[in-house]
């Protein structure tokens, strides 16, 4: 199933890129249903760290992700659809099909409406189009705050939303949406490999999560600021293999943890003119672990991630960028290489067509962070040893109709 399901993405890629056309409506039932795809293969090239799990150090094609997604507006206020999605970067996702989101939407006008089922999480500006490459100027959005490696972890919930739009008269537009949920487990992400080599494997996760999302979209053209908040409670069971001065066994110690309002403030703003757009978001976390069973009784955690990004279409067809960012595993602490990651990001990107871009964009990144900032840089694909610096080339391209 996995490789008919890359052979047919692959189709798609090829004929876009000859032109040929892409049926992506018809009708069902005097229903118009509308279909959408998108494909996307890169390479990367690093001196420093292998990234994301990847052996960038020698040059790594396993940068592999598509989708595929079909919805219909059953009535004027009613719309249903669905994407399924599989990616294959490094030991991250390995390829497996799953249903990424699937919605149920009754709009009753333009203050309130409601959606159910597994739905894409509103938080800060991009959250909920990370993967809509086609849309952004970046081959990877900024890494501080949409690490690729942890999208399990905030792209979607199991539950419903609440969400509408509400006019201010002169001073613009309130957006807002309210949700509540469980958080689907990623088994081939970053957080269990991150858990797994820090010696503490996980057996299994469950998580719930409640927040939402305010943003004023200004009367002045282009310009959106808001406010998001994410929190979590949940629970789960590891193992710890090791641990100074205490004995674990050939098999490690069996424990449980419990995660107690680990709460996340998101604010940003977006400004969009021509053929300009600057953006900047911080992202703060505060979160309390409890454990049952080892020698820790708690671990209270706080880290802080940001990033400021502009780009600029010289051409209809050629537009550059860049941002830069950084990620603080504690930010009661300075920045240092045990303690984060930070640095700069170029972009260029060319629009073959309507449906095709290429993107080629260079990182500079200082730092790797702890065994527990499960994000980018991993012990098990830098056997090694970490460097204090990475230098990032990553070419991609993708296709979306």
């Amino acid at each position: 199933m996995l490789k008919m399901s890359y052979r047919v993405m692959g189709l798609g890629f090829l004929a876009v890129a000859m032109g040929v056309p892409v049926a992506a409506q018809f009708e069902v039932a005097g229903k118009q249903v509308q279909v959408h795809a998108f494909f996307q293969q890169g390479f990367s090239y690093s001196s420093g760290n292998n990234f994301l799990t990847m052996k960038t150090n020698s040059g790594s094609f396993s940068m592999t992700d598509g989708g595929f997604n079909i919805s219909a507006r059953l009535t004027p206020r009613l719309r249903v659809g669905a994407q399924v999605f599989s990616r294959n970067i490094g030991e991250l996702g390995n390829g497996k099909v799953v249903l990424d989101w699937a919605v149920v939407d009754y709009k009753f006008n333009d203050y309130l409406g409601f959606r159910g089922g597994k739905v894409k999480t509103t938080i800060g500006l991009f959250n909920d189009t990370q993967d809509m490459e086609f849309i952004h100027t970046w081959a990877l959005l900024p890494q501080a705050v949409y690490p690729t490696d942890l999208r399990a972890t905030t792209i979607s919930h199991v539950g419903g939303d609440m969400y509408g739009e509400l006019p201010l008269k002169k001073a613009g537009r309130v957006a807002y949406t309210a949700y509540y949920g469980s958080r689907p487990i990623d088994r081939r992400g970053g957080y269990f490999i991150g858990t797994r080599d820090a010696g503490t494997p996980l057996d299994g996760f469950t998580s719930w999560v409640k927040g939402g999302d305010v943003r004023w979209l200004a009367p002045v053209e282009g310009l959106v600021a808001g406010y998001s908040y994410f929190g979590v409670d949940g629970h789960g069971t590891a193992r710890l293999l090791s641990f100074a001065g205490f004995p674990t066994g050939p098999g490690g110690i069996p424990f449980r943890f419990d995660i107690e309002h680990s709460n996340t403030s998101a604010f940003y703003g977006d400004f969009q003119r021509g053929k300009l757009r600057v953006s900047a978001e911080l992202w703060r976390t505060g979160s309390l672990r409890r454990f049952t069973g080892i020698p820790i009784a708690t671990q209270p955690a706080d880290d802080d991630a940001w990033y400021v990004m502009g780009s600029y279409r010289v051409h209809p067809k050629v537009e550059f960028g860049g941002y830069f960012s950084q990620f603080r595993l504690d930010r009661t602490l300075p920045f240092s290489v045990q303690n984060g990651t930070r640095g700069p990001t170029v972009t260029a990107r060319v629009d073959l067509n309507k449906y095709w871009n290429v993107k080629v964009e260079g990182h500079f990144i200082d730092g790797y962070g702890s065994p527990f900032s499960f994000r980018s840089f991993y012990p098990s694909t830098n056997p090694q040893g970490m460097k204090d610096r990475t230098n990032l080339l990553v070419i991609r391209t993708g296709v979306a109709f």
